[in-house]
């Protein structure tokens, strides 16, 4: 079996089945996720399934959390409920278990700011009145980027300045200035956060 978590591959149990997350290979974003990394506390992951049995066609699977107060499977989705670690079913329709994975889930213990490109943008940013950019944070458990989808809190001081706009997915945002005048963003779960301030010239 192989897994995915965002892009790359890891080894598997039974060797029978691929788990792989739902992630373009032109997103860089998607593809700067770690594969190996627990997925972050309230975290979704959005996995792809597909058998690679020998000497039979392609079964109808579905996936099983065996500690789903670890780690709940919803409508075909992983969802991060408490740190620890919780096996990954893979079976067919009748019950079938063709094979298994081991996901660890870890709590959020800071937050970075990057650019669509990867580059990390912290303290300050100048943006020209009309210009944007693309902003992507990055979860972390210490030392350890997180995997997953995160809904995070996003805030602005002064929307007359500058809207944060939705880009497509649950984490990622862009900023576009609207007039001159300084604005600061907050990006927030829990008691985690990350503070950008933004200067918009004319």
């Amino acid at each position: 079996m192989a897994v995915l978590l965002g892009g790359c591959a890891m080894g598997g149990a039974m060797h029978q089945a691929t788990l792989v997350g739902q992630c373009a290979e032109t997103d860089a974003a998607c593809s700067r996720r770690h594969p190996l990394a627990p997925l972050a506390v309230g975290a979704r992951f959005h996995p792809d399934v597909s058998a690679e049995i020998a000497g039979t066609s392609t079964p109808s699977l579905r996936l099983e959390s065996a500690a789903p107060d670890i780690l709940s499977v919803e409508a075909g989705d992983l969802v991060a409920r408490k740190a620890g670690a919780a096996a990954v079913l893979i079976s067919t329709d009748d019950g079938s278990v063709v094979d298994f994975v081991h996901v660890w889930v870890a709590p959020v213990t800071h937050i970075t700011l990057a650019k669509r490109d990867g580059e990390r943008v912290s303290g300050s940013l100048g943006l020209a009145v009309g210009e944007d950019v693309t902003i992507d944070p990055a979860l972390w458990s210490g030392a350890q980027r997180l995997s997953g989808d995160e809904d995070l809190t996003w805030t602005v001081s002064d929307d007359r300045a500058l809207a944060v706009l939705r880009d497509g997915s649950a984490g990622r945002r862009r900023l576009k200035a609207r007039a001159p005048g300084h604005s600061t963003i907050t990006v927030a779960l829990g008691d985690s956060k990350a503070i950008l301030d933004v200067e918009v010239v004319p």
